[in-house]
């Protein structure tokens, strides 16, 4: 299956800003954001770089350095990180203004891609960065996918099981119910 992904890049990006909202009023080093959002270092170095070009990401220098946020967090959006390290967000190349595709006049899938890209837009100018991180989940949620996760009941049996196995090894099979 083939996936329409978001690159590791504005991934990157986006991870690196969240972070630093996180913290409005204090200074994280670059090792911090990587090693916290696992992030290659170097790869970070070019993120940030791009990130500061737009005035986005403030740096310090010398003891005590590191990256903060240029603006407030809450006049920051997706959009402007996105197009701080992409360039311009273009869904596909006949939404981009330029006409460089032959088949527009005819194409009967533009309607979807023009709609497609005014919605992405929306949604990534709508949303701050401000808002992503006041979303962030307490550090006691302990989010589990109910299907997969055993209840405590599943939980309690799967143990008593295992102490079986340790004390006893030899396992028979249950006779079969017809």
């Amino acid at each position: 299956m083939s996936l329409m992904q978001i690159p590791r890049k504005i991934e990157y990006a986006l991870r690196a800003m969240i972070y630093l909202a996180d913290r409005p009023v204090s200074i994280a080093r670059g090792t911090e954001i990587a090693n916290r959002e696992q992030i290659p270092k170097y790869y970070l170095e070019k993120v940030i770089r791009d990130l500061m070009r737009r005035g986005l990401v403030h740096a310090r220098r010398g003891p005590g350095g590191g990256y903060q946020l240029a603006r407030a967090a809450n006049t920051i959006t997706f959009r402007d990180i996105i197009e701080a390290v992409e360039g311009p967000i273009t869904l596909n190349v006949c939404t981009d203004g330029s006409s460089s595709c032959a088949l527009q006049p005819t194409c009967r899938m533009y309607r979807v891609w023009e709609k497609g890209q005014r919605v992405l837009l929306e949604v990534f100018s709508d949303t701050s960065l401000a808002e992503i991180a006041a979303s962030r989940p307490s550090p006691q949620t302990v989010v589990c996918d109910p299907v997969v996760a055993p209840s405590t009941a599943e939980t309690a049996a799967l143990r008593l099981s295992a102490q079986h196995l340790v004390r006893d090894p030899v396992v028979t099979a249950a006779p079969a119910k017809a």
